[in-house]
């Protein structure tokens, strides 16, 4: 059976970036429908880490208070590493004395909070298991989607559509929206083990004559493990045999040998592209995408989910006034574009940066990656990198009308 339903904004989907947009503008009393394409929020995440300029935002929008109170913890220094010999270290505190820290914050546990903290407001609804399968229009401007839901097909009419599906948007496929640029730089092949007791709350990056490894403390009592592999590598370490693997896990820390002797097949491992893109144009007529379907950030510095919701920040405030001024044009749209994509390259550019050495195939690059660490170190090169990835470059000036009360 077709159903149709009308709202002002249709958001497809539930992420963090859709949630805060949908919760901003529900806030500020725009209608809003929320398309998820799964059946809830329990799943496997990566994106996980909430690095201090998230939370700076959510002091902005007065709910850092309640993300604060969710079960997590905290990371508060990291180190580099060569095989055992420390390279450098670094503090949160030095980028940040207010928020000295990032969250652990598993993600089920944060997208359900939004959407607790959303189905308060009467302007908001959520619908699950409803992918969307069509974009709309009407006299070339698109106007809602069709989705596929449990009763059958629904069709929503929307005055504006947002495309918050990830770095495999759908609306971005079907509304042909082209890529600027795209960069895959590796592969990051993740593993989860249990936390040693002396560990802390410290992440690590640590080079090896192997491959480079990302360790970080996961909430509650493990180590989240990230192999950096160049593009293709993970087809050729697993023709090789899970034994190869195997014995490079064991001598590679202590922590991992009981998972290394445990190891059978390949899977307990996940794969994840370390991918950059930036879509040329983020809007056209009725349409917006935000977060990874506009401008997908690589793992390195674990600050995609950061850079989602400052988008979707910035998104709230350019929708509600094409809204109330009856403009839903690409050009207006497109001043969402017109305030973020500058950072976003900025940031891509960092994160390039320390690809090249994560990712190396070269064996020459990889044998001198301890000397530039070290050296970036002491010089503070890293730290300055650090903190304009981590922190916001300016506060967002949020409006009044999105903030939630403290």
């Amino acid at each position: 059976m077709n159903h149709t339903v009308e709202t002002d904004v249709c958001i497809a989907g539930s992420g963090p970036a859709g949630l805060i947009l949908g919760m901003m503008l529900a806030k500020a009393g725009i209608n809003v429908l929320v398309l998820e394409s799964q059946d809830n929020f329990d799943r496997e995440y990566r994106g996980e880490v909430l690095q201090p300029r998230f939370l700076q935002l959510m002091q902005e929008l007065g709910l850092r208070e309640y993300i604060e109170s969710l079960p997590s913890s905290k990371v508060r220094s990291g180190a580099f590493y060569y095989k055992e010999k420390l390279l450098g270290e670094f503090q949160f505190d030095r980028f940040s004395e207010e928020i000295p820290y990032a969250l652990w914050i598993p993600q089920p546990i944060l997208l359900g909070a939004l959407y607790e903290k959303a189905r308060e407001l009467p302007s908001f609804d959520l619908l699950f298991h409803a992918p969307v399968t069509g974009l709309n229009e009407e006299e070339g401007r698109i106007c809602g989607v069709t989705a596929q839901t449990r009763d059958g097909e629904l069709t929503v009419k929307a005055k504006v559509t947002v495309g918050a599906d990830g770095r495999f948007s759908v609306v971005r496929r079907l509304g042909g929206f082209a890529m600027e640029y795209e960069n895959h730089s590796g592969d990051l092949i993740w593993f989860s083990v249990p936390r040693p007791a002396d560990w802390g709350g410290a992440l690590r990056i640590k080079l090896t004559d192997g491959f480079p490894m990302i360790i970080l403390p996961k909430y509650p009592d493990l180590l989240q493990v990230g192999l950096a592999v160049p593009p293709g590598e993970w087809k050729s370490i697993k023709s090789r045999g899970v034994d190869a693997l195997r014995q490079e896990l064991l001598g590679a820390h202590p922590a991992f040998r009981s998972f290394a002797e445990e190891l059978r097949d390949f899977k307990p491992f996940v794969l994840l592209q370390a991918k950059t893109f930036l879509v040329r144009e983020w809007a056209k007529d009725g349409c917006l995408l935000i977060g990874d379907a506009a401008h997908c950030a690589s793992p390195v510095g674990a600050v995609g989910v950061s850079l989602s919701v400052a988008t979707a920040a910035a998104a709230a405030e350019v929708i509600y006034e094409a809204i109330q001024d009856g403009d839903v044009s690409a050009a207006r749209l497109g001043r969402v574009q017109e305030n973020r994509s500058g950072e976003m390259r900025s940031v891509h550019r960092i994160q390039e940066r320390g690809a090249k050495v994560m990712f190396a195939s070269s064996a020459f690059v990889r044998s001198l990656a301890p000397v530039m660490i070290s050296l970036g170190a002491r010089l503070n090169l890293v730290s300055r990198l650090q903190r304009r990835v981590l922190l916001q470059p300016e506060p967002m000036d949020i409006h009044s009308r999105f903030r939630f009360q403290t």
